[in-house]
């Protein structure tokens, strides 16, 4: 979890906005984006959509929406010619939203071992594009509190296994932010977690990789989540990320979501979402009013519970019921441009690489009004 801890700088997390005194979730009263909650219609926005199935880079089946891509080497960028496309013009919000419940011990270690890929491939295939990377606190915790209630007492001055570098006491170094659902993350505390705060150029929550002088520890440190968290209500936390409350200005992401930038959402989830409670398509509504309502301007790469065909993995969680009712797959699901892949396979980068490929096709339909 070291090795997690180095893709960000290490610092004080003191630098980010203190969290606005209200509520930012999307489902409740106007501090959502403005949107209808009709669940049928963004069921009838992508009906006409199909899924259809490609092979990643692993050679396992991958799920890929309206557009079909072959998974692009790792080792070379998209053939964008010599200017960016005219629909992305440059620019790419990329959220990460990884679910730090207990049970992702095994999901964690592939985390560990695609980080670099990951990196790798935004780095490659993105080098001139003005990108933001923010990993979304999707539970609405500060995963430090386990420590300090749970670990110090016993393992005093320290967290105690897998956490000896978080120090007892250090509750003082967080701000309201680290407690605020959607809000950008900087300060990963618990086992297998980065365990000090993270510091990102211009005290943002969020990556802006042309200011970062070492993307790949950034990224590491603020990506590094651990295994102290609770249930996650992965399809709420996703939607509350992108409300107008945290990211205009005084917000705790204030300048992430830009309306002229593409959207891309890497969702890594080992169970089904039984938190959210709301239906998908309410929040894929959320995501959708976000970005506009346009289709065009979001790529989703859902990391999550594989279908009952796909071969068993020992120390894997998979539903105990049937999978293709897993909300997390209805919801990703709704994304037209869309890349599903196996939260069970040793490395994650495949499906990433794959909604690369999204980005570059669809990079040529957004254009932003």
């Amino acid at each position: 979890m070291r090795a997690l801890a180095s893709l960000l700088l290490l610092a004080a997390c003191q630098n980010g906005p203190t969290q606005p005194g209200f509520s930012t979730d999307p489902g409740e009263g106007p501090t959502g984006p403005a949107a209808s909650t009709d669940p049928s219609s963004s069921t009838s926005s992508t009906s006409s959509t199909s899924s259809t199935t490609s092979t990643n880079a692993s050679g396992s089946a991958g799920e890929t929406g309206t557009t079909q891509a072959s998974v692009p080497d790792m080792g070379t960028s998209p053939d964008f010619g010599t200017h960016q496309p005219i629909g992305c013009k440059g620019k790419i919000d990329f959220i990460f939203a990884i679910s730090r419940l207990f049970t992702m011990k095994q999901e964690e270690a592939a985390l560990l071992a695609s980080f670099d890929g990951f990196m790798s491939t935004i780095q490659e295939e993105f080098a001139d594009f003005d990108a933001h990377i923010m990993v979304a606190n999707v539970d609405g915790a500060w995963s430090g509190t386990g420590c300090e209630e749970q670990r110090c007492p016993e393992y005093y001055p320290n967290c105690g296994p897998d956490a000896e570098e978080y120090m007892c006491g250090s509750q003082g170094l967080t701000t309201l932010c680290d407690t605020q659902m959607g809000a950008g993350i900087l300060f990963n505390a618990g086992p297998h977690a980065t365990n000090y705060p993270c510091e990102l150029a211009g005290g943002r929550r969020y990556i802006v990789t042309k200011e970062e002088p070492d993307l790949n520890e950034q990224f590491k440190c603020i990506a590094s989540v651990g295994l102290f968290g609770p249930d996650t209500p992965m399809m709420r936390g996703i939607a509350t990320t992108l409300t107008h409350v945290l990211n205009g200005e005084g917000g705790c992401n204030e300048g992430f979501l830009r309306p002229d930038a593409l959207l891309v959402i890497v969702m890594v989830m080992d169970s089904a979402d039984v938190k959210s409670i709301k239906t998908p398509a309410y929040w894929f509504e959320k995501v959708l009013a976000a970005k506009g309502g346009d289709l065009d301007a979001m790529v989703m790469a859902a990391i999550i519970n594989p279908l009952p065909e796909d071969p068993p993995k020992a120390d894997c969680a998979y539903d105990d019921g049937n999978p293709k009712i897993n909300p997390l797959r209805i919801f990703a699901e709704l994304f037209p441009h869309r890349a599903i892949g196996d939260v069970c396979a040793d490395s994650f980068v495949p499906t990433f690489a794959e909604a690369a490929a999204l980005v570059k096709e669809t990079c040529s339909a957004f254009i932003p009004q």
